[in-house]
């Protein structure tokens, strides 16, 4: 993931959009099992457990959904493998989604 802050727009892994495009962005975790084959956080996972047969740790992708104001989505994906919820690459990946967040936040005030 490449995520480059320009003056007036975004530009992720070579794709751009305005600030002024964006019309929200929210941290997504997205299921490991649909990731690339459905539209980008079409399935994501709220919580850490699911429960399907007993307790089981879902993996997931973190990432930010970036919508823009005709409804397509930006996918930024943060996470370059599979997380496990709270473990330590979540917790960082997670932390690193809130401060490109706070930055896509900051520039589309």
């Amino acid at each position: 993931m490449c995520v480059k802050f320009k003056d007036e727009y975004l530009e992720v892994d070579g794709k751009r959009c305005l600030y002024s495009d964006i019309l929200k962005c929210s941290i997504q975790n997205e299921d490991a099992h649909f990731k690339g084959k459905t539209k980008p956080f079409t399935h994501t996972i709220l919580g850490g457990t699911t429960f399907m047969a007993g307790a089981v740790e879902p993996m997931m992708y973190v990432g930010i959904k970036v919508t823009l104001k005709d409804s397509t989505v930006l996918p930024i994906y943060v996470s370059n493998e599979k997380v496990l919820f709270h473990s330590d690459k979540y917790l960082s990946d997670l932390k690193e989604a809130e401060s490109i967040s706070s930055k896509i936040k900051e520039r589309t005030r």
